[in-house]
């Protein structure tokens, strides 16, 4: 009996010995499970959220694709903002776009998909079982994309500058060939000054404030012997470049030169490129690559105050930029000038780029210049940050 009962407790802590094993091996299956699910949340697996969109204005496209990176990958408005710069450059943010018709592999799409990953965007698509052209088929790409082989590019959507989120888009990203940064910035400005500046302003902009640059900026601003002496140096700049340059709404144009300094007079630029290059000239702060347009620029003034600061008529005084924009200033729904004078309104000397019918560098007033946008244009006096 004893023999037997050691036998038949033996088989019955093997018996609660696999139970007990059994259990642990499920436990451990279930949470590999768990935590595989959990990696492939954090790190990707190349699958994608469902986007149904489908291609309308380019307004429209890019608030589609602006709300879908704020709200998946926690984007700030700056590093949005950026990525529709660098698709707007690419594709002007159509969908359809394609680089070159009778080549199969050649850019197609919103980022202009090259070679291999044009193969990947058509391969993708007939998984999905979505035409290769649809907005909502591409964003969910990008998608799969920054969840996979282009996930460095997700810096760029951290960013809390405008510039720095263009720029790393386009290097992590896009790596454009000829990447002309001008445009790219340009593009990624206005988007910024249409979906963006209803957001907290840039952290940059919030270090200054926390710092006090910006109340020191003002206060340097507001003496006399200092604004009156940039505000000089900044007239006489201007004054350097009458007659240069011929008018194109791009910039920086290859044909202006590597030295910015001087310029290539017989070199394209538009309103904006012009003050930049004046401002730059003078010693002022200005963004790289001439990245700014009208409605960036009154927005800084308004707002952010990087290289310009909002002042009232009553103080403005040669050495001043006037902006106005209809809208948010892209193309020719903006121009701006730098005063000659003290403002007169209609009648203030100003000397600008474009605005009259030579389309170089040229003087002329205010009312006269501006005429077409002054029917429902918003007028911002901006005063350069001093040196």
């Amino acid at each position: 009996m004893q023999a037997l009962s050691l036998k038949y407790k033996t088989k019955k802590y093997k018996a609660i010995a696999y139970i007990v094993g059994g259990s642990i091996l499920l436990i451990i299956i279930l949470f590999g499970s768990i935590l595989g699910a959990l990696q492939q949340n954090d790190c990707g697996d190349g699958s994608t959220i469902s986007v149904t969109a489908n291609s309308a204005s380019q307004k429209e496209n890019a608030k589609k694709i602006y709300d879908f990176l704020v709200k998946n990958y926690g984007a700030t408005p700056q590093g949005a903002s950026g990525v529709l710069g660098n698709l707007q450059q690419e594709s002007q943010l159509d969908p359809s776009a394609i680089e070159r018709e009778n080549e199969e592999l050649s850019g197609h799409g919103l980022a202009q998909w090259t070679a291999g990953r044009t193969t990947n965007l058509m391969n993708f698509a007939k998984s999905k079982d979505k035409a290769w052209d649809n907005l909502g088929l591409q964003i969910e790409f990008l998608d799969s994309e920054l969840k996979g082989s282009e996930k460095s590019a997700i810096k760029a959507l951290k960013s809390n500058s405008v510039e720095e989120a263009t720029g790393q888009w386009q290097t992590l990203f896009e790596r454009a060939g000829t990447p002309v940064m001008g445009n790219r910035l340009n593009y990624a400005s206005k988007w910024f000054a249409e979906f963006g500046t209803s957001d907290p302003i840039s952290a940059n902009a919030q270090d200054n404030a926390s710092n006090g640059a910006i109340e020191n900026v003002a206060l340097t601003c507001s003496s006399d012997s200092d604004t009156t002496g940039n505000a000089s140096d900044l007239v006489k700049s201007a004054k350097t470049m009458k007659g240069y340059f011929y008018y194109v709404q791009s910039h920086p144009s290859a044909d202006l030169g590597s030295d910015f300094k001087k310029p290539n007079k017989t070199g394209g630029t538009d309103c904006s490129g012009f003050i930049w290059l004046a401002m730059n000239k003078a010693g002022y702060k200005v963004p790289a690559n001439m990245g700014w347009f009208t409605g960036s620029m009154a927005s800084d003034a308004k707002n952010t105050h990087q290289y310009l600061k909002e002042i009232t008529p009553s103080e403005a005084k040669a050495g001043d930029i006037v902006i106005v924009n209809q809208g948010i200033g892209a193309g020719n729904n903006g121009h701006t000038a730098i005063l000659l004078e003290n403002w007169k309104g209609k009648d203030t000397k100003i000397i600008q780029e474009g605005g009259d019918k030579t389309g170089h560098v040229n003087e002329g007033k205010f009312g006269t210049s501006f005429s077409i946008l002054l029917d429902g244009g918003d007028v911002v006096i901006g005063r350069p940050v001093g040196k």
